[in-house]
């Protein structure tokens, strides 16, 4: 039929002669995927079932007797309440914030009859992201400091306001308060990222929605709740389905800012009571009843969300709209003549207080105090790096007598800074060029060849971003024991590619469903065999995509905390999240301040730089996601 669209071709699989070029593209990463991700977490199931020590090849199959001692074990009941509580209050609290934030910037200006956004807003967006490029140990060390009851910032400024209080007040030490600071924490970490996720969402929404709501006579609040909500649900769901697995895996925030899990078992969640029980108290078996435990209350709350946007539904869609037309007058003294569509006045709006320029003002005096909520305790830190100790305590709140870089020299090489930062990019250099290698490979593959099994193959990819890392902590663990890369570079290199692996060929799969294949078509024309097709044709297309990815990549392997204190146990060989957070420990009781806070700014300092030079790529590839 002449006109109509035709069907999208898959190429088929190479000839016999290039299946080398399957085994490398396709098998090779899903080896490592399998070995590495996949075989631990369907031994975990078994391993929860036994009484394993770890530290023995023996073990006694018990059945269900581990999960039963759950139930009468106070400390991981405890856990589930927080988990628990975690998840009930983080995700609308973070949503409801971010929303919020993002609704301002995308229709908070001046409308002129078009809804436009706050000008200059730009400078928020890129300020409110940055708590999200900072390593999760590093806030955590942040924030305990800054809530610390004798020389914290936070203390600090309510005793000046007035409030006495508080002038020795331990927000971490005292039960009624400690899980709240840690999810305000959580909080500001966050809410950055969803911003401009939501912003990205509401930039998505026509803007004649928005003029025909402002044309019935719609304010901004009913507006936000009547028109925004509904249209970008999907991005809402995704977003809490997300942050409620942060909130019941928030294991590096809570053993950040309270390791030994708060007064009373506060803020102790399930993967601290998880690892002290497997590698302190050599209970591997039970411990990992506790993950599989933790992977179902996550399976639960995702179905959860989902069931309840399903039964609430969609949004109904609305009919066409009827122009108004005002009722004829009497005797018409003469007609105007009408005014072209593009001349058409909007209705003049009822005499409000919520004028346009009231409602710009009141944006920008909100997301100015959300910047400074931001910028405040980073600022706090850079002044106090280059205190000493004395100085610290002395003046807490006042700038730095000179720019002294002896904090910066003790950091770097009595407390082994240094040593550590080279580790980190040994391990998350070696591990982003393999894995954004492998991982476009096979997305390519996923992408462009049809094959039977290839849609499982991809689900079994997705699956992986789903995972509990907790799960697969106790097996992963052997396995690399086993091997003999436990506690070495490659076997730490090895284990973050297998987890950055989903990420990026669910991203880089999209990407290279979109780029043309007549030119790869072309080339094969012309004799090129598919690993010079791919390597000098496909990948240079998908160059802005995989910049991208790889700069995502970046950010998450060098924020990693969790895996390379499970598998990584030598202190010879410790990443810099794990060295900042042995410092941060050994810096309690040796008081110097002034070298911790410098070690924090050299941790953090790489990876804003990172991000103020690819802002522009890393916020415009959550828009392209929420797009997709």
């Amino acid at each position: 039929m002449a006109g109509a669209p035709a069907a999208r071709r898959r190429w088929k699989l190479p000839s016999f002669e290039n299946t080398s070029f399957m085994l490398v593209f396709l098998g090779l990463p899903l080896a490592i995927y399998v070995v590495f991700v996949i075989s631990p977490f369907v031994q975990a199931f078994y391993y929860s079932m036994t009484d394993w020590s770890g530290f023995s090849k023996s073990m006694n199959f018990v059945g269900l007797a581990n999960y039963a001692n759950l139930l009468q074990d106070p400390v991981f009941l405890k856990a589930v309440y927080n988990s628990i509580v975690l998840a009930v209050i983080l995700p609308p609290l973070v949503i409801v914030l971010s929303l919020t934030l993002a609704t301002l910037i995308t229709v908070g200006g001046d409308t002129r009859g078009e809804t436009r956004g706050l000008k200059n807003s730009g400078i928020y967006r890129v300020i409110s992201f940055f708590p999200y490029t900072i390593p999760a140990i590093v806030i955590g060390i942040l924030w305990a400091q800054m809530y610390d009851p004798s020389n914290g910032l936070l203390n600090g400024i309510l005793t000046l306001m007035g409030f006495d209080f508080f002038r020795s007040f331990a927000w971490l030490g005292d039960e009624r308060t400690a899980m709240g600071a840690s999810i305000f924490v959580i909080t500001w970490s966050m809410v950055g990222f969803y911003m401009v996720l939501f912003i990205a969402a509401i930039k998505g929404i026509p803007a004649e929605v928005y003029e025909a709501a402002r044309v019935d006579g719609a304010g901004r609040f009913r507006t936000a709740i009547s028109v925004t909500v509904p249209m970008i649900r999907d991005t809402i769901r995704t977003a809490y389905v997300y942050l409620g697995i942060l909130a019941l895996d928030a294991f590096v925030y809570m053993q950040a800012l309270n390791p030994s899990g708060g007064p009373a078992n506060s803020t102790v969640v399930i993967s601290q009571h998880l690892l002290n029980t497997a590698f302190k108290k050599g209970q591997f078996g039970y411990a990992t009843s506790m993950g599989a435990t933790l992977a179902v209350i996550t399976l639960v709350f995702a179905a959860l969300v989902f069931f309840v946007f399903w039964v609430t539904g969609r949004p109904k869609k609305s009919g066409p709209i009827t122009p108004y037309i005002a009722p004829a007058a009497a005797a018409p003294a003469a007609e105007k003549p009408a005014k072209p569509v593009g001349q058409l006045e909007h209705p003049t709006a009822r005499s409000t207080i919520w004028t346009d320029k009231t409602v710009a003002t009141i944006s920008h005096f909100a997301l100015i105090a959300w910047v400074v909520v931001i910028v405040a305790p980073m600022l706090w830190v850079l002044m106090s790096s280059f205190k000493t100790t004395q100085q610290i305590f002395g003046s807490p709140f006042g700038l730095p007598t000179s720019f002294n870089f002896d904090n910066y020299v003790s950091a770097w090489t009595t407390a082994s800074i240094g040593n550590y930062f080279v580790n980190t990019v040994i391990v998350v250099g070696g591990a982003l060029v393999i894995v954004m290698l492998l991982g476009s490979m096979c997305a390519y593959v996923l992408a462009r060849y049809e094959f039977k099994g290839s849609k499982v193959i991809y689900y079994l990819m997705l699956a992986g971003l789903t995972f509990p890392v907790f799960l697969a902590v106790v097996p992963l663990f052997m396995t690399l024991r086993g091997m003999g890369l436990l506690n070495t570079f490659p076997g730490l290199i090895i284990t973050y590619v297998a987890f950055a692996l989903p990420f990026t060929v669910f991203f880089l799969y999209a990407f290279f469903r979109t780029l043309p294949q007549e030119i790869a078509e072309a080339a094969a024309l012309d004799g090129a065999g598919p690993w010079r097709i791919f390597f000098t044709i496909m990948l240079p297309m998908a160059g802005p995509g995989i910049a991208s990815v790889a700069i995502f990549n970046f950010l998450g392997l060098w924020n990693q905390f969790l895996l390379p204190i499970a598998l990584n146990t030598n202190a010879k060989n410790y990443v810099l999240s794990q060295g900042m957070a042995s410092f941060a420990s050994q810096a309690g009781y040796a008081v110097n301040f002034g070298a911790l806070f410098a070690a924090v700014v050299i941790t953090v300092l790489p990876v804003l730089v990172t991000y103020i030079l690819f802002q522009r790529q890393l916020q415009g590839s959550v828009s392209a996601g929420v797009l997709k």
